[in-house]
């Protein structure tokens, strides 16, 4: 098979691998899996033969097999093409624009151009990067690739809202269920409205690009975008029955890692980075230290410092500490925690399915991900009273903010002082009278 869904470094990618002339003409592609579809993968093994075909002078060619238009250009790299969208093969050997080509001195680039020179600035370590390159990719540029940037006015930003909130009419099935007998991992569907909080991503993006053209001098004025009302939503938690559960259904390799996520509210990348050397189990109170995390960056897992810059102590609760001592079988200080049988690290992409086949199991009825465990620390350390500034602390949360979303779980503990505002001499008679 050409195209063909395999694990590289780690990674589910899809192999796009054209071979020819008994291995002459040999050319490879991957694609993520997370990122792209197979009919991506088809298109890029098209363009495999193609370049196959222009060598040998073949012309437009007239290859068998599968793929729309094989030994040609495809309709939809036509279209991509016309409206100033990157292809598969493209965003993989992505090169930034350079600023010599983004048209003569005077002349207003096209957004398309401009939007690589933007991702191409930004920060590549970032988590949010990826989402940014997904925003542009996907959205961005097919609506706005070939229009300058001068000519993106309000109207045409409405225009982009319009199109956000209408449903494309597309039911696609997700990816990860190949066939009937896989039951649906999610109830959100492919091509139907996007949401406010999505849609307010996407206008995010868009405005970081515009005001980085505006620093630039290549727009006079920046347009105003108005934001979608979102309505708050309480971040959901597992209770402490739903907890229980959650552990006891859950694989015995995996019991203490899903532990210590409940107990202590570490990231994932920083629940797959820590190691025994970070575990002060013999303290006086005992406690996890976290400095490092893993991360991908540009593609590549690598270790990074947390989220935030600052490392920070999280103190391990009786329950916890009984398990990690347990789960320590004389392991060095820098063996990972949680590490397979090679000692290597856990499979990551493998975290997300494992926590929602879990709690499928344990008869919860919650969307359950692998980030609701450390909700579920948050919300449990305000409901036993814990003082925010505490929980922002264990959490690393930069802003106070960002913490107090969990502030309604607290207990009621100002209702006794609101006794406090009366006089002293009222309070003695109010206590005196009959």
């Amino acid at each position: 098979m050409s195209v063909k869904a395999v694990t590289r470094r780690g990674n589910p990618v899809w192999r796009v691998q054209v071979m020819r002339d008994g291995g002459k003409f040999n050319r490879r592609r991957f694609l993520d899996r997370r990122t792209y579809l197979k009919r991506d993968a088809l298109e890029a093994e098209a363009e495999l033969i193609a370049e196959y075909e222009a060598s040998k002078g073949g012309g437009r060619g007239g290859g068998r097999g599968r793929g729309r238009g094989r030994g040609r250009a495809t309709a939809s790299d036509k279209n991509a093409r016309r409206r100033g969208r990157t292809t598969p093969e493209s965003i993989m050997e992505f090169q930034p624009t350079p600023a010599w080509e983004l048209g003569k001195p005077g002349e207003v680039p096209l957004f398309a151009a401009f939007a690589e020179q933007y991702l191409a600035v930004q920060d590549h370590g970032r988590s949010g990067f990826k989402n940014k390159e997904r925003t542009v990719r996907l959205h961005l540029i097919p609506f706005f690739g070939a229009t300058p940037l001068s000519e993106i006015s309000r109207r045409l930003i409405d225009q982009f809202k319009v199109k956000l909130r209408t449903p494309t009419g597309e039911c696609a099935t997700s990816r990860r269920a190949r066939n009937a007998t896989q039951p649906r991992v999610s109830s959100r569907r492919k091509g139907g409205p996007k949401s406010p909080k999505t849609i307010n991503n996407l206008l995010t993006t868009l405005r970081s690009i515009l005001n980085l053209a505006y620093d630039y001098a290549l727009v006079d004025r920046v347009p105003r975008i108005k934001m979608e009302p979102v309505k708050k939503r309480d971040a959901g938690f597992l209770e402490d029955d739903e907890v229980e559960a959650f552990l006891r259904a859950a694989p015995p390799e995996w019991r203490v890692f899903l532990l210590t996520a409940i107990r202590t509210g570490l990231r994932r990348g920083e629940l797959f980075e820590l190691r025994w050397g970070d575990l002060h189990l013999d303290a006086p109170r005992p406690y996890l230290r976290v400095s490092r995390a893993l991360n991908r960056d540009a593609g590549e897992w690598r270790v990074k410092e947390p989220k935030g810059g600052k490392p920070r102590s999280v103190p391990l609760s009786r329950e916890l500490l009984t398990a990690l001592q347990e789960h320590h079988s004389g392991q060095g200080p820098t063996e990972l925690v949680f590490a397979d049988e090679s000692g290597e690290y856990l499979h990551r992409d493998g975290l997300w399915h494992l926590v929602v086949k879990t709690a499928r199991e344990a008869g919860i009825d919650k969307h359950v991900h692998p980030h609701l465990l450390r909700h579920t620390f948050a919300s449990h350390c305000y409901q036993r009273g814990i003082p925010p500034q505490v929980v922002q602390q264990w959490l690393g949360h930069a802003s106070i903010a960002t913490t107090e979303r969990y502030a309604h779980l607290g207990r009621d503990t100002g209702e006794d002082l609101i006794d406090l505002l009366d006089a002293p001499k009222l309070a003695a008679r109010i206590a005196a009278a009959p």
